[in-house]
């Protein structure tokens, strides 16, 4: 293992880890197989981001509903992560109203997703049977994490695959100052509203929460995350739910872990850092509520 990310594992290790290394819901996560890709950060909505190559985030879904019911158009205002075939993970301020996953998308408004002669199998777009609780506080805006249970298991090949959730090595480990990365379809351009027609993202560090501390209104606790830029990068409306992750090599293999999952941030886009859920904080909650694979 590189020195670099074993001290970074080490840093800080919780009780939260203890709590569930033996956890028994770990059989419904395939830790071997999630979190790949098939480029690695060398290769590498979203406000001043760079635009995602075809199945660089295999693990994004988008979450909508279709307002008219005799219409087949579905309007998406969310985001999520698959964590395996039936589960999503996102944001509890997402609506439920929200009953339509859409994977394996890249670009909007096409049919099938092609980048020169490379095409990606059909999107999937599955109905969410139901959304399983962790007692999100509008008010405080904290607890934002919500579960979608899929009616159908996803199909997986190389443009849909699950994103690695944080094991007991990587819980507590002190994130402060790495980069990350955040990807969405959100508005790239609050002001103008200018909605990008494919996947974006960008990289960002984590921050001292108590710098988002001192611009919001209620300061950070422990299941939060500060990350981003003083201007010019963000997260926006529209991202909401989605992945913060970051790619380790652990053994000699590189996965992808989802650290965090977009919560809020600025008015307008761009002008400070943002929240998100710290994923770590909420793991024996979401081991607990899983039930299949």
């Amino acid at each position: 293992m590189n020195i670099y990310v074993y001290l970074l594992l080490c840093m800080v290790y919780t009780v939260y880890g203890d709590d569930i290394s033996n956890h028994p819901n770990w059989k419904y996560l395939d830790t071997e197989t999630c979190g790949y890709t098939k480029y690695d950060d060398k290769k590498a909505r979203i406000v001043n981001g760079k635009e995602a190559m075809l199945g660089e985030f295999p693990w994004i879904v988008r979450l909508g509903r279709r307002p008219f019911k005799f219409k087949k158009t579905i309007f998406f205002d969310c985001a999520g992560t698959l964590v395996n075939r039936y589960y999503v993970v996102t944001a509890g301020h997402c609506e439920e109203g929200n009953k339509i996953a859409r994977i394996g998308e890249n670009y909007d408004n096409v049919p099938v997703d092609c980048y020169e002669s490379e095409c990606a199998p059909e999107i999937q777009d599955i109905p969410v049977e139901r959304y399983i609780e962790f007692g999100f506080n509008r008010e405080a805006h904290r607890r934002d994490l919500r579960l979608a249970l899929l009616e159908e298991p996803a199909t997986l090949n190389e443009y849909v695959v699950p994103a690695c959730l944080p094991g007991p090595r990587l819980i507590g480990a002190n994130l402060l100052g790495q980069m990350v990365r955040i990807a969405g379809w959100g508005y790239a351009d609050f002001r103008t509203k200018y909605l990008p027609d494919k996947l974006q993202y960008i990289k960002a560090p984590v921050l001292d929460p108590e710098i988002c501390g001192d611009l919001y209104v209620n300061k950070l606790d422990e299941s939060q995350l500060c990350v981003g830029y003083e201007s010019g990068k963000d997260s926006c409306a529209g991202d909401s739910g989605g992945p913060l992750t970051k790619s380790l090599k652990i053994n000699g293999k590189r996965q992808h872990y989802l650290l965090g999952v977009v919560s809020f941030g600025m008015t307008y886009c761009g002008d400070g850092p943002a929240v998100y859920t710290n994923v770590s904080y909420f793991m024996k909650e979401i081991l607990d509520k899983i039930e299949k694979s």
